[in-house]
């Protein structure tokens, strides 16, 4: 045998090709993986040619070599094999003999050398981060990413530095047009990001997000980034994203100013009033009306075949009455990623740009705001 690895690490590993390989393509090989074996360890690497990732597993290695088979095959046959040790033994036309227990497999495989190889990068360049930090504020901004692929200077998220008080801060921004979503963590500093910032594609990003999954503890993860990629090491995984070439909006210039109508309202109240409110907003619109009075904010929503509706929920406001609409599905998402139980939406006029942050500053976040372009109804 080539190599000997324990089934549950092999079906991991793979589990995490499974995004990036295995998808229709024109190329075959980008539907297969790449094993290479060597030393105590086996390396698994799947690419889309835009995402690619590289895990190291622990194996027994007993000669070392290579092979490239299908993702999604070898992933569905190593995943309802027994919980034994899996041996491996590579054949002369590019086949995979698998073993476990009573079961053996022949896979067909492609050439190794065909598959595409990962850009190189050098390990002194990568900037240390925390892995919680950089999944919650991916999921602060990537729900704002535009999903059209004609705007593809939109389809991601910008990573830039900016300063706060002096000191250098990283800054997540997302915006489809019609929204934006902004939150600046201060006191770091990644390599290879400056002030203009560089775009990471939505797909790539979620991705990351996926890697980092629901880790709570203060592990840490590798950043950096050169002209034409991104790259992010957490552990024994490596995950390379070629970077968007384009130029991001001038997002500043956005931001309202003069936004002097200030109301605080309850989280989770705004976003019960505002699913039910929103049964009865045209599908294709989702506008909800807000009419804002003294300490009260009443949504409304009609619909031409259906009917309306009409909600009224208490809010700490004393500015003067406004009327204003916004695309209910935009708000709520806006809410959910706010932390704080209060949140303060400012308002100008019923043709200006709403702002939702925290009504009070969330502990390790200095700056969080989304923007929500405001409709006709």
């Amino acid at each position: 045998m080539n190599f000997e690895i324990d089934k549950k690490e092999f079906v991991k590993g793979l589990s995490l090709m499974q995004s990036v390989a295995g998808r229709k393509t024109t190329l075959p090989i980008l539907s297969h993986i790449l094993l290479e074996w060597e030393k105590n360890s086996l390396y698994l690497t799947g690419t889309d040619l835009e995402t690619g990732i590289r895990e190291e597993l622990p194996a027994k290695i007993h000669q070392k070599g290579k092979a490239s088979v299908s993702a999604k095959k070898l992933y569905e046959i190593v995943r309802e094999l027994p919980e034994e040790t899996i041996h491996i033994q590579k054949k002369d036309n590019q086949w995979i003999t698998l073993q476990c227990g009573k079961s053996i497999f022949n896979l067909a495989g492609l050439d190794p050398e065909e598959f595409p190889s990962l850009p190189s990068y050098q390990e002194e360049n990568f900037s240390i981060v925390s892995a919680r930090l950089i999944r919650e504020m991916i999921e602060k901004t990537v729900f704002a990413a535009s999903n059209e692929e004609s705007r593809y200077h939109l389809n991601g998220v910008l990573f830039a530095q900016a300063k706060q008080a002096g000191k250098d801060a990283l800054r997540m921004v997302a915006t489809d047009g019609h929204r934006l979503s902004m939150i600046d963590r201060e006191n770091q500093k990644i390599r290879g990001v400056e002030e203009k910032g560089v775009i990471i594609p939505k797909k790539g990003v979620l991705e990351i997000r996926r890697i980092i999954g629901d880790r709570d503890g203060e592990e840490e993860m590798g950043i950096y980034f050169n002209t034409t990629h991104g790259f992010f090491k957490m552990g024994k995984s490596l995950t390379v994203i070629r970077l968007i070439d384009g130029e991001f909006p001038e997002y500043e210039q956005v931001i309202p100013k003069g936004n002097d109508k200030k109301l605080v309202m309850a989280k989770e109240r705004m976003i019960s009033s505002l699913k039910r409110v929103s049964t009865m907003a045209s599908e294709r619109m989702e506008g909800v009306k807000f009419s804002v009075a003294a300490n009260s904010v009443e949504m409304s929503s009609t619909h031409q075949d259906f009917g309306d509706a009409k909600e009224e929920v208490e809010v700490v406001y004393e500015g003067i009455p406004l009327e204003v609409g916004f695309n209910a599905r935009y708000l709520i998402e806006a809410f959910n990623v706010i932390d704080t139980e209060e949140v303060l939406m400012e308002l100008k006029d019923e043709g200006s740009p709403g702002i939702l942050r925290p009504s009070s500053s969330t502990p390790g976040f200095s700056n969080q705001i989304s923007i929500i372009m405001p409709m006709r109804l």
